[in-house]
Protein backbone atom coordinates (compact mmCIF):
# COMPACT_ATOMS: atom_id res chain seq x y z
CA UNK A 1 0.00 0.00 0.00
CA UNK A 2 3.40 2.44 0.33
CA UNK A 3 3.80 2.11 -3.01
CA UNK A 4 0.21 3.00 -4.06
CA UNK A 5 0.04 5.93 -1.22
CA UNK A 6 3.69 7.46 -3.02
CA UNK A 7 2.55 7.05 -6.24
CA UNK A 8 -0.94 8.81 -5.32
CA UNK A 9 1.16 11.53 -2.92
CA UNK A 10 3.70 12.05 -6.47
CA UNK A 11 0.39 12.29 -8.87
CA UNK A 12 -0.80 15.40 -6.06
CA UNK A 13 2.61 17.32 -6.45
CA UNK A 14 3.15 17.13 -10.15
CA UNK A 15 -0.57 18.12 -10.49
CA UNK A 16 -0.29 20.98 -8.01
CA UNK A 17 2.85 21.79 -9.63
CA UNK A 18 1.15 22.30 -13.47
CA UNK A 19 -1.54 24.52 -11.75
CA UNK A 20 0.90 26.52 -10.47
CA UNK A 21 2.87 26.64 -13.51
CA UNK A 22 0.10 27.61 -15.61
CA UNK A 23 -0.92 30.25 -13.06
CA UNK A 24 2.54 32.22 -13.71
CA UNK A 25 2.65 31.39 -17.16
CA UNK A 26 2.69 34.52 -19.13
CA UNK A 27 -0.26 35.53 -21.28
CA UNK A 28 0.45 35.72 -24.74
CA UNK A 29 -1.08 39.03 -26.35
CA UNK A 30 -3.78 38.80 -29.41
CA UNK A 31 -2.26 40.66 -31.61
CA UNK A 32 -5.04 42.84 -33.93
CA UNK A 33 -4.79 44.27 -37.46
CA UNK A 34 -5.70 48.19 -36.91
CA UNK A 35 -8.70 48.44 -39.21
CA UNK A 36 -8.13 49.25 -42.83
CA UNK A 37 -8.80 52.44 -43.95
CA UNK A 38 -12.25 51.90 -45.44
CA UNK A 39 -12.92 52.63 -49.03
CA UNK A 40 -14.39 56.26 -49.96
CA UNK A 41 -18.38 56.05 -49.99
CA UNK A 42 -19.01 56.84 -53.60
CA UNK A 43 -22.31 57.83 -55.08
CA UNK A 44 -22.51 57.78 -59.03
CA UNK A 45 -24.68 56.67 -61.01
CA UNK A 46 -24.20 52.76 -62.57
CA UNK A 47 -23.55 54.52 -65.74
CA UNK A 48 -21.11 56.93 -64.71
CA UNK A 49 -19.03 54.02 -62.54
CA UNK A 50 -19.43 51.82 -65.96
CA UNK A 51 -17.96 54.24 -68.18
CA UNK A 52 -15.15 55.28 -65.72
CA UNK A 53 -13.90 51.43 -65.18
CA UNK A 54 -14.25 50.96 -68.56
CA UNK A 55 -11.73 53.49 -69.75
CA UNK A 56 -9.76 52.71 -66.60
CA UNK A 57 -10.12 49.44 -65.15
CA UNK A 58 -6.70 50.09 -63.02
CA UNK A 59 -7.38 53.08 -61.54
CA UNK A 60 -8.18 53.70 -58.04
CA UNK A 61 -11.11 56.23 -57.23
CA UNK A 62 -10.18 59.13 -54.47
CA UNK A 63 -13.70 60.47 -54.22
CA UNK A 64 -16.79 61.07 -56.67
CA UNK A 65 -18.95 64.36 -56.10
CA UNK A 66 -21.97 65.47 -57.57
CA UNK A 67 -22.11 68.71 -58.71
CA UNK A 68 -24.63 71.23 -61.00
CA UNK A 69 -22.76 72.97 -64.02
CA UNK A 70 -25.52 75.19 -66.56
CA UNK A 71 -28.94 73.31 -64.98
CA UNK A 72 -26.75 69.73 -65.78
CA UNK A 73 -26.08 67.26 -62.86
CA UNK A 74 -22.23 66.30 -63.29
CA UNK A 75 -20.23 63.64 -61.32
CA UNK A 76 -16.76 64.70 -60.54
CA UNK A 77 -14.38 61.43 -60.31
CA UNK A 78 -10.82 62.57 -58.59
CA UNK A 79 -8.55 58.93 -59.27
CA UNK A 80 -5.12 58.26 -59.70
CA UNK A 81 -3.89 55.74 -62.13
CA UNK A 82 -0.57 54.58 -61.13
CA UNK A 83 1.01 58.08 -60.70
CA UNK A 84 -1.33 59.49 -62.69
CA UNK A 85 -3.89 62.11 -61.30
CA UNK A 86 -7.03 63.02 -63.04
CA UNK A 87 -10.04 64.34 -62.55
CA UNK A 88 -13.15 63.01 -64.78
CA UNK A 89 -16.28 64.84 -64.96
CA UNK A 90 -19.34 62.66 -66.27
CA UNK A 91 -23.24 63.27 -66.84
CA UNK A 92 -25.26 61.06 -65.00
CA UNK A 93 -25.84 58.93 -68.17
CA UNK A 94 -21.84 58.01 -68.49
CA UNK A 95 -20.93 60.65 -71.09
CA UNK A 96 -17.39 62.32 -70.45
CA UNK A 97 -17.67 66.34 -70.59
CA UNK A 98 -14.17 66.70 -69.37
CA UNK A 99 -11.00 65.46 -68.10
CA UNK A 100 -8.06 66.98 -66.58
CA UNK A 101 -4.60 64.99 -66.25
CA UNK A 102 -1.90 66.32 -64.05
CA UNK A 103 1.23 66.90 -65.72
CA UNK A 104 4.95 68.14 -64.28
CA UNK A 105 5.25 71.75 -65.33
CA UNK A 106 8.47 70.71 -67.62
CA UNK A 107 5.82 69.32 -69.75
CA UNK A 108 3.50 72.62 -70.19
CA UNK A 109 4.93 73.59 -73.73
CA UNK A 110 7.56 76.92 -74.12
CA UNK A 111 5.07 79.02 -75.86
CA UNK A 112 2.19 78.50 -73.32
CA UNK A 113 4.74 79.59 -70.40
CA UNK A 114 6.02 82.61 -72.76
CA UNK A 115 2.29 83.58 -72.93
CA UNK A 116 2.09 83.10 -69.00
CA UNK A 117 4.95 85.19 -68.28
CA UNK A 118 4.41 88.08 -71.04
CA UNK A 119 0.90 88.46 -69.76
CA UNK A 120 2.08 88.07 -65.66
CA UNK A 121 6.06 88.35 -65.28
CA UNK A 122 5.69 87.70 -61.64
CA UNK A 123 3.35 84.44 -62.00
CA UNK A 124 4.62 80.88 -60.89
CA UNK A 125 2.91 77.93 -61.40
CA UNK A 126 2.01 75.95 -58.77
CA UNK A 127 -0.22 73.65 -60.65
CA UNK A 128 -0.43 72.09 -64.75
CA UNK A 129 -2.84 70.35 -66.20
CA UNK A 130 -3.68 69.38 -69.49
CA UNK A 131 -7.43 70.14 -69.86
CA UNK A 132 -10.03 67.65 -72.49
CA UNK A 133 -12.99 69.39 -73.21
CA UNK A 134 -15.50 69.48 -76.58
CA UNK A 135 -13.08 67.66 -78.33
CA UNK A 136 -10.02 70.21 -77.64
CA UNK A 137 -6.88 69.81 -75.45
CA UNK A 138 -5.40 72.83 -73.24
CA UNK A 139 -3.37 73.68 -70.54
CA UNK A 140 -4.56 74.18 -67.35
CA UNK A 141 -2.36 76.23 -64.80
CA UNK A 142 -2.88 77.18 -61.35
CA UNK A 143 -0.84 80.19 -60.77
CA UNK A 144 0.18 82.23 -57.83
CA UNK A 145 0.92 86.44 -58.59
CA UNK A 146 -1.10 86.82 -61.54
CA UNK A 147 -4.65 87.74 -59.70
CA UNK A 148 -6.42 84.88 -60.98
CA UNK A 149 -6.32 81.71 -59.68
CA UNK A 150 -6.06 78.99 -62.85
CA UNK A 151 -5.93 80.53 -66.65
CA UNK A 152 -6.01 78.06 -69.59
CA UNK A 153 -4.38 78.42 -72.64
CA UNK A 154 -4.03 76.81 -75.81
CA UNK A 155 -0.91 74.60 -76.83
CA UNK A 156 0.10 77.37 -79.04
CA UNK A 157 0.19 79.66 -76.30
CA UNK A 158 -3.59 81.55 -76.43
CA UNK A 159 -5.40 82.64 -74.26
CA UNK A 160 -8.66 81.02 -73.15
CA UNK A 161 -9.45 82.04 -70.04
CA UNK A 162 -9.08 84.72 -68.44
CA UNK A 163 -9.93 86.40 -71.72
CA UNK A 164 -6.42 88.48 -73.15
Amino acid sequence: MTNFRSIAVGLAIVAASAVTVAAFAPVQATQTKPAAKAAPKLSWPPAVEAAFKKAYPNATVKAVSKETENGKVQYEVESMDGTQARDLVYLADGKLVLYEELIPQAEVPAAVMTALKAKYPKATVARAEKLFQDGTMNYELVVKGAGHGEVILTPAGKWVSPAK
